[in-house]
């Protein structure tokens, strides 16, 4: 009777090569390991110096500052930061005389972090003998030079400046919120929101005033134009609220055109559907009843960029019953390029 043959055991060579390539993959494991370990040690120890030459370079600047300047120590760097800051707001400064004055101040900042709390006391007496409209450039380096020194307490200046409640200014309010939006963004997006929940061009609604913990404004504070920038501000912080705010302020009569214009804008960069019908009546009714070309112009943009081709019928009534060339022309582009 025949018998089967038995199953072939493979080459020989084979297992030898198997254990090889695990042993060479095993290898591999290792040092790719060891590999980590060592950059992530590098790392740190980057860091660290990274840190200390901070700390040099800082103490080198506070030096080579105090040589220059007639007074040591934070009386000269407040004295020098009171000669540059000027020279970086001004429209009439020449562009390499500005870049010299924004080193200068670079400079100055880190000489007074290098300082530490030595400097706080002179910093915080120089700000209260200042004022926020008349002052402003000086003003708004101080609240930096009081982050560096100290960034807990320094930041309870800038949300007290933006609140409207110290240094009451404008201007100085919108320069504090570009600060907080870098030291702190969640407290930049709740005060802002506050802001635009709570005041207008017309000033405090004191029946919106829900938060205890934000007191209101100081008069001085408030901005009768330009409030607009808050809303700039506002969508710079990425608040999670954001469009819900938004949607909110174009429901409210008290706000300027130029405010719900920027709010417009943003929300159409966004493509926030739920803008559209809001968007659509303040193209045929603007605030205040007042016929701006350039306003519905920015609504129909929205439109075309929340909607895209959805956007044609609306465009073609807005063509029809066009008054002036700037919307008849705007409508056309913008049909144009959806086509059909």
């Amino acid at each position: 009777m025949p018998t089967s043959n038995p199953p072939h055991p493979g080459p020989r060579w084979l297992l030898p090569t198997l254990a090889a390539a695990v042993i060479a993959l095993a290898g591999v494991g290792i040092g790719a390991w060891q590999l980590k370990t060592e950059v992530e040690a590098l790392h740190r120890e980057a860091t660290a110096q990274a840190a200390t030459l901070r700390e040099v370079l800082g103490e080198v600047t506070r030096i080579r500052l105090e040589q220059r300047a007639e007074a040591l120590g934070p009386a000269g760097l407040l004295a020098k930061l009171r000669a540059y800051a000027p020279l970086v707001t001004s429209a009439r400064v020449p562009e390499p005389d500005y870049q010299q004055a924004r080193r200068e101040l670079d400079a100055i900042l880190r000489a007074f972090e290098a300082i530490g709390p030595d400097a706080w006391k002179p910093v915080l007496d120089r700000l209260g003998q200042l004022r926020g409209d008349s002052d402003y450039d000086e003003a708004r380096y101080l609240i930096r030079a009081a982050l560096r020194i100290d960034p807990r307490a320094g930041k309870e200046i800038a949300k007290d400046v933006l609140a409207g409640v110290r240094l009451p200014s404008p201007r100085l309010r919108w320069d504090a919120a570009r600060i907080l939006l870098e030291a702190d963004r969640q407290l930049a997006q709740r005060l802002l929101r506050h802001i635009l929940t709570t005041e207008s061009s017309r000033g405090v609604n004191p029946e919106r005033m829900g938060d205890p913990g934000l007191p209101i404004p100081d008069p001085a504070a408030l901005s009768a134009t330009g409030f607009h920038n808050f809303v700039a501000l506002y969508v710079q912080s990425e608040d999670p609220a954001l469009e819900d705010t938004l949607l909110m302020l174009l429901g409210r009569a008290e706000h300027d055109l130029v405010t719900v214009q920027e709010c417009v804008k943003a929300l159409g960069e966004r493509r926030c559907e739920r803008a559209v019908p809001a968007i659509e009546a303040l193209f045929r009714a603007p605030p205040h009843r007042v016929e701006n070309p350039l306003f519905q112009v920015h609504c129909l943009t929205a439109l075309h960029q929340i909607q895209g081709a959805a956007a044609r019928p609306f465009l073609e009534a807005a063509l029809r019953a066009a008054t002036s060339d700037t919307v008849a022309n705007h409508c056309r582009l913008l049909l144009g390029q959806v086509g059909g």
